[in-house]
């Protein structure tokens, strides 16, 4: 349960965090920052062979790529909320909305996916 509430929390911190730079920059940073995070997803699949991790310490290549696109997925997200909402609530707001409604509702989702 504290592994959820913790996981939780750390995303929704990583989702207020890029509401928070999407809020003040271009429309087109936050899009392609998380494009950027899913080819090096991919790239990681294409490029890192799975005996070259054989002996190390990382993780397979997988797991890698999979952290990778979780990530892209997260900025995507935060970045999008933040196009929308910029059009609706003062600046000062965005970044409390995302980060309250983003830890409820993986909160919540992660403790429907939980057994």
């Amino acid at each position: 349960m504290v592994i959820l509430f913790v996981f939780s929390f750390v995303a929704a911190c990583i989702l207020a965090l890029v509401a928070f730079l999407q809020s003040e920059a271009s429309w087109w940073k936050g899009p392609s920052a998380s494009i950027a995070l899913f080819a090096l997803g991919v790239g990681i699949i294409v490029l890192i062979p799975e005996g070259a991790l054989k002996n190390s310490i990382l993780p397979p290549a997988i797991f890698l790529s999979a952290a990778a696109w979780y990530c892209a997925g997260l900025v995507g997200v935060g970045a999008v909320s933040a196009l929308v909402l910029r059009r609706f609530v003062p600046k000062g707001r965005i970044v409390k909305l995302v980060f309250g409604g983003g830890w409820g509702l993986m909160f919540i989702g992660l403790l429907t996916l939980a057994p």
